[in-house]
């Protein structure tokens, strides 16, 4: 059981500031940790192997230090490879690339479409594709693209993509934007509940979370905070993030959420963290077009907190 304390929300003109800069203060992160921050996803056909079937079997060890808890079965069914045709990826908030160039590992003949809405995360992610062999080079596909608000038809063909990743991308968005990013998404995802969508996310209860709570304005609305630098963070109940997709006929195939207990020994304290990770089925009818949502609205910074 999750329980958090009551903690004072910021005022309407913040949480329309911190949406607004939301871009800058990203591309200042990258700016300021480049691609040394996040390490490289290595796991990631180790725990979606029924999406990764094609990945050659790895020498790196299961990961047995935190334990799974939760674990929830939805209605969608299995996914299946299409052996005959090359797959397409899709990774959104791509930052760096940190999941994008284990995906070009894991199939070697898929094309990788990656945008993040930092410029410089992007231009990151193009300097380390140059370095790869011509025919690794050219399966990169890196866009600059703010998938609340900017259409990802523009950078990828309608419903091409087998599977998109969202690792730690939806967190960083307010939740009525997430919304938008899940309808663009359904704009290239293949129909017939024939893609997957792999999901790994902040989850609540995660030690970040309680140390959020009782800090005076960093706490923007229901399970969403801002850290120090701008950039913001949402922790999902698994009803959160199921319906989330769900409401855009995005049904469960599975879901798990991970608690990892660190001791602190000097201080005798147990620290909890806590991610969510799921795959979900594409819709049955992916959506033909997307309508951006309107401009953020400019707010008087006297305005009282709602």
């Amino acid at each position: 059981v999750v329980v958090m304390t009551s903690t004072p929300v910021a005022s309407e003109f913040f949480r329309n500031k911190y949406e607004r800069e939301a871009r800058k203060n990203w591309d200042v992160f990258y700016k300021r940790h480049g691609e040394n921050f996040f390490k490289d996803r290595h796991w990631l056909a180790r725990e979606w192997p029924e999406v990764f079937s094609r990945a050659e079997p790895s020498s790196t060890a299961p990961d047995l230090s935190h334990e799974r808890m939760e674990f929830r079965r939805g209605p969608a069914p299995a996914y299946v490879t299409d052996d005959l045709t090359p797959r397409v990826f899709l990774e959104i908030g791509c930052g760096a690339g940190n999941t994008v160039f284990p995906l070009l590992e894991l199939d070697a003949a898929a094309t990788v479409y990656c945008c993040d809405f930092s410029a410089r995360a992007v231009d990151l992610v193009k300097k380390r594709a140059a370095t790869l062999p011509e025919c690794d080079r050219s399966r990169v596909k890196a866009f600059v693209c703010d998938a609340t608000c900017e259409a990802l038809l523009d950078n990828v063909p309608a419903k091409s993509v087998d599977v998109a990743t969202l690792i730690f991308a939806l967190s960083a968005m307010s939740k009525p934007k997430m919304e938008y990013a899940l309808r663009n998404l359904s704009t290239v995802m293949r129909d017939d509940q024939r893609g997957a969508i792999c999901v790994r996310d902040y989850a609540a209860g995660d030690l970040a979370q309680e140390r959020f709570d009782g800090k005076d304005a960093q706490k923007l609305s229901e399970n969403f905070y801002v850290r120090s630098d701008g950039t913001r963070a949402y922790y999902f109940t698994h009803e959160d993030l199921t319906k989330l997709f769900s409401d855009q006929g995005m049904e469960m195939r599975e879901m798990f959420v991970h608690e990892r207990t660190i001791t602190n020994r000097g201080q005798a304290l147990d620290m909890n963290r806590r991610w969510v990770q799921a795959s979900f089925a594409s819709a049955k009818t992916s959506a033909e077009t997307f309508e951006p949502p309107p401009p953020e609205k400019n707010v008087s910074p006297w305005a009282t907190s709602s």
